[in-house]
């Protein structure tokens, strides 16, 4: 089950054009792989939160695509772990 379509994502990260199709569903692919493998349940109806969630994570991942930055993205992983903590069904 997919809890964000690739309308959803284009849509959050305002682009029109489909160049970048094939490389955004595989962003959020890694990002509903990450809520997963986290602990968090994959359900109908989505929560917003979750759903916010991983599209932060696309956002984060489609604007910054280095694998090294000279600050951690500290925010972005405070916002996320934020939004998911409540629907988590396990800890790490």
């Amino acid at each position: 089950m997919s809890l964000v379509t690739l309308a959803e994502a284009k849509a959050h990260l305002r682009i029109s054009f489909a160049t970048d199709d094939v490389y955004v569903q595989s962003l959020l692919d890694a990002a509903e792989g990450y809520v997963s493998v986290i602990g968090v349940a994959i359900a109908a109806p989505v929560p917003a939160p979750v759903k916010h969630a991983v599209l932060l994570l696309v956002s984060h991942w489609y604007s910054a695509r280095e694998a090294a930055a000279t600050e951690p993205p500290r925010a972005i992983a405070f916002g996320v772990d934020a939004l998911l903590q409540p629907y988590r069904t396990q800890s790490l």
